[in-house]
């Protein structure tokens, strides 16, 4: 198994009919299960191929909204997905689509999606609302941080193993300020693709590089930090894995690993990236997992794409393992890209490296 580029896994192979089968890469996965944003890109694009062929929708082909709910884990190495489409409803301004994805048993639901599909170039009413994030974004250089170079922030990429627990994650690459607040109460992060780097080390001199694009959007808003994971203590004095506190940890050892000229400076022993139980280290982790997720798309991105997307994410309030969360998303000039809202129920890092799941 190689680390694969997600937007070539996302593409269907010849005409897209009401039913389709496809196998999804088991490189973005979490211990064996696929990720959710992965998924819902997966059966977004499936709506706009099939959207793009339509003689009534040829034209409707950004993705204005999408809402999927997830009801049992896809693992791709029990084999392919199979996906139905029904026409929602076609309209001149918008239409909807939904679609419901199978594997194995085609009496158990897996994951369904309603997607809305307009064309953003049809002229509406825009009026500015004045709104803006708050507190503002950090300062940063955009250029010193692609080449590690700004003092106030940091790199943390997840080397990939094939086998190892945690492999979906080396598809980003995560920069975060180096100083936060005691209380954490938001994620603020910059994030470039990391599938085109070497699988422990550097950026890939042979492979060009790799660009988010509306087709990923779900995908990336999946791949932040998790907030969760500042807002309890420590455990016996072991950190959460997925906090800031660890990721800071982890780039700095990373950082000085480069630094040193270490071919494979992304290899670490204790952030769960190893084939090794790398489950082992997220047992006293608050692991998500997502059983909706809704994103609206406000902007379309250049067709070439975008290098760089600014995530902020936040969550409102957890009680008995019930979370929401949200994700916005935007791009180097601070424009609005996308929100991204999530309901998800806190289960231990544990259970989630297991085979099959209860949720």
């Amino acid at each position: 198994m190689s680390q694969q580029d997600p937007s070539r896994a996302l593409q269907l192979q010849g005409p897209v009919s009401a039913q389709c089968l496809l196998d999804l890469p088991e490189s973005i996965c979490y211990g064996s299960v696929s990720v959710g944003g992965f998924i819902a890109c997966t059966l977004t694009k499936y709506v706009v191929s099939y959207a793009a062929q339509h003689v009534k929708t040829k034209d409707q082909t950004d993705v204005r909204s999408a809402y999927v709910q997830f009801f049992r884990p896809i693992i791709p190495s029990k084999g392919p997905i199979v996906m139905r489409l029904h026409e929602v409803n076609l309209g001149r301004a918008w239409s909807t689509f939904r679609v419901d994805a199978f594997q194995g048993d085609a009496s158990k639901l897996a994951a369904s999606t309603n997607v809305t599909v307009a064309n953003f170039a049809i002229p509406g009413i825009t009026v500015d609302t004045a709104w803006q994030l708050s507190p503002p974004p950090r300062t940063v250089n955009l250029r010193k941080l692609e080449i590690h170079d700004d003092p106030d922030w940091t790199c943390y990429h997840t080397a990939f193993h094939p086998d190892g627990f945690r492999r979906a994650y080396a598809s980003v690459k995560n920069y975060i300020p180096k100083q936060w607040p005691r209380s954490i109460a938001f994620i603020e992060q910059w994030i470039t693709p990391g599938w085109d780097c070497s699988p422990l080390g550097s950026k890939d001199s042979s492979v060009r590089y790799a660009r988010w694009n509306n087709e990923l959007i779900q995908f990336a808003a999946d791949l932040n930090l998790p907030i969760q994971e500042n807002l309890v203590p420590s455990h016996l004095g072991v950190t959460p894995v997925g906090s800031v506190a660890a990721t800071l940890n982890f780039a700095a050892k990373q950082e000085k690993a480069r630094k040193a000229g270490v071919t494979n400076w992304r290899e670490l022993p204790d952030d769960g990236s190893l084939p090794e139980d790398g489950s082992k280290f997220f047992k006293h982790s608050l692991v998500h997992a997502t059983l909706t997720m809704s994103t609206e798309i406000k902007k379309r991105l250049p067709e070439e794409g975008v290098r760089w997307l600014y995530l902020r994410t936040e969550a409102k309030g957890i009680q008995n393992g019930r979370m929401d969360l949200q994700v916005l998303l935007l791009d180097e000039g601070m424009d609005l890209i996308a929100i991204s809202h999530q309901v998800a129920q806190i289960v231990k890092g544990i259970d989630k490296s297991s085979k099959s799941s209860s949720l």
